[in-house]
């Protein structure tokens, strides 16, 4: 009766893309074997392995894999007596797509009339390293984005931006971006006209412009007397401010 298979030579990656990849084999046995098996997993995830079976070349392409990550692969050959051992392993790492995610709770606000700041959050699907986002603003948001103009980040989550017009309503939208190219844009947003003035000596003025992309139901006020006094919160409706 013949011997179980030997472990095939270890894998070597031929190729990857975003979603894939290649790997060729030595077969490792003098007699002909009936299939090979392929084992892989994720290593930045627990989880059972995954298998392809049935595979009669020592070649092989392995999709459907999520992008920029580390993948171990081990293959073993199978005969009439059944599977031998895996091979050594081998790790890899698939390439990089585009952002499939926008930014995150993208929030403005004016610091003066002519300047306002914009902040967000790292997209949940960055698919890769993100080298930076791309602010888009305008005072006509019913025109194409690409008409819209444009600000560049490259290495921070919260940028300002100037020489705006007075009194004018600016709408802005952020994207993610990596090597491979840009990913969606956030919701729109326009960011908060707020002011504080002093009234008397005992009392300021608070202004502010509402969103108009949400429903404003009421607002909710946040202040503290000096640097380490108790944060207070103060709740109007919208109905009592109008």
């Amino acid at each position: 009766m013949s011997p179980l298979p030997k472990a095939p030579g270890t894998p070597v990656v031929t190729e990857t893309t975003a979603t894939s990849i290649t790997i060729t084999w030595d077969s490792g046995n003098p007699d002909p074997v009936s299939y090979y098996v392929i084992e892989y997993k994720s290593k930045s995830q627990d989880g059972p392995y995954q298998i392809k079976e049935d595979i009669t070349t020592t070649r092989y392409s392995i999709g459907g894999l999520s992008p920029n990550s580390e993948y171990e692969i081990w293959v073993s050959a199978v005969n009439s007596i059944g599977q031998g051992p895996p091979s050594e392993s081998v790790v890899t790492r698939t390439g990089e797509q585009a952002p499939a995610s926008a930014p995150r709770n993208v929030q403005g606000r004016m610091l003066s009339s002519t300047t306002m700041i914009i902040q967000w959050e790292e997209p949940v699907e960055p698919n890769g390293q993100i080298r930076g986002y791309r602010v888009y603003y305008t005072m006509e948001p019913d025109q194409p984005v690409s008409n819209w103009q444009k600000h560049n980040v490259d290495d921070s989550l919260l940028t300002t931006v100037g020489s705006l017009l007075e009194d004018e309503t600016y709408t802005v939208r952020v994207l993610a971006f990596t090597s491979v190219g840009d990913g969606p844009l956030s919701d729109p947003i326009q960011p908060m006209n707020f002011r504080a003035e002093a009234k008397t000596e005992t009392s300021i003025v608070l202004s502010w412009s509402p969103p108009r992309q949400e429903i404003i139901v009421k607002y909710e006020l946040l202040y503290r007397e000096g640097e380490h006094s108790k944060e207070v919160s103060a709740e109007q409706s919208r109905a009592e401010l109008c």
